[in-house]
């Protein structure tokens, strides 16, 4: 009883999150933003529709290639299923918690032992973190002339100060990680449930490292590819309103566009509601509204939703159904 009372809070949760997520462009002006819609041309819509399609494809295979360097081999088909499954679970719970584990369940149920299953997953949020890690400080450099355009001249301060705060605490992070790590490691000693489980956990992680040094071990090409396409995936999610807002003619530098998402997406995230709630489409009305009118911003919007949430819902919805009919048929080999 209470499992399914659970599961159907999660429901409404998801519901009402990605409903907030889609009235949110509205809100700024339901009336221009239709308007604007009508004066959009179709080759606009296929393009978005493109772009989410094959982020989806870079993304799996992205994933495809790093199953096949740790010896499971299951066909792109039911990669690229789970991957939109996957994507759907991400979009609609809180803070994309549900993405990891439906990720890792559908590899298990695909065949794949739960360590390798869990070392594919951990791998892709490394490179999509590398990705993130590199694209977001090169973007602020680009994008400093506008940034500084936006932020008053008495917060500059307080803004840089928090971000060499950021900076300094990962540091201080990374410097004693091996401190942190003994700290962990005798903790886990003192919780009795915790130190029952040290054998089978340490067997895990044994087995993850292991698979982990063989993901490293890649030929180049390999790595090449895994970083070529992680970098599609991105871009091409993150460039759509660039290119929703050019096609609007405002032509915004790319930098500034990728670091402004990057930074309002990721804490929209935190908020825990699914889908950001709306409040990822607020900061972007916020940080573009020195360059773009409040109307030609609830169009752009609604075209950036559409390109970001519909369609890897429909996406991911697809993927399911393909996985829950065609099952077999997608495992097997190509």
């Amino acid at each position: 009883m209470i499992g399914s009372h659970t599961r159907k809070a999660a429901v409404l949760v998801a519901l009402a999150g990605i409903g907030l997520a889609i009235g949110a462009p509205f809100v700024l002006n339901s009336q221009a933003a239709l308007a604007g819609l009508r004066d959009i041309s179709l080759y606009v819509f296929v393009a978005l529709v493109a772009s989410a399609a094959v982020s989806a494809l870079a993304k799996a295979g992205k994933l495809h290639l790093m199953q096949t360097a740790l010896g499971f081999r299951v066909s792109f088909l039911r990669t690229f299923a789970i991957t939109l499954a996957t994507d759907f679970a991400f979009l609609a719970s809180p803070l994309g918690a549900a993405g990891y584990g439906v990720n890792i369940g559908l590899l298990q149920r695909a065949g794949a032992p739960w360590s390798l299953a869990t070392t594919v997953v951990g791998a892709d949020q490394a490179l999509d973190l590398a990705f993130f890690a590199t694209a977001v400080p090169i973007s602020l450099l680009f994008a400093f002339g506008p940034l500084m355009q936006v932020i008053p001249v008495a917060s500059a301060p307080v803004v840089f100060g928090v971000l060499a705060g950021g900076a300094f605490v990962v540091g201080v992070f990374w410097v004693n990680r091996q401190r942190l790590a003994a700290a962990l490691d005798a903790t886990g000693r003192r919780v009795r449930w915790l130190n029952e489980r040290r054998a089978r956990w340490s067997r895990f992680c044994r087995s993850v490292r292991g698979q982990w040094l063989e993901l490293v071990a890649v030929p180049k090409w390999r790595l090449a590819a895994l970083l070529l396409l992680t970098t599609l995936q991105w871009l091409l999610r993150y460039g759509a309103i660039w290119f929703i807002l050019r096609e609007l003619g405002y032509r915004l530098p790319l930098g500034f566009v990728l670091a402004v998402q990057a930074v309002a997406l990721h804490a929209a995230l935190w908020t825990g509601v699914p889908a950001g709630g709306g409040t990822g489409d607020i900061a972007l009305a916020a940080a573009f509204a020195s360059w773009v009118p409040r109307a030609s911003l609830a169009t752009a919007l609604v075209q950036w939703r559409f390109a970001t949430l519909y369609c890897p819902l429909m996406l991911g919805a697809a993927g399911f159904v393909a996985l829950a009919t065609r099952g077999g048929t997608l495992t097997a080999a190509e």
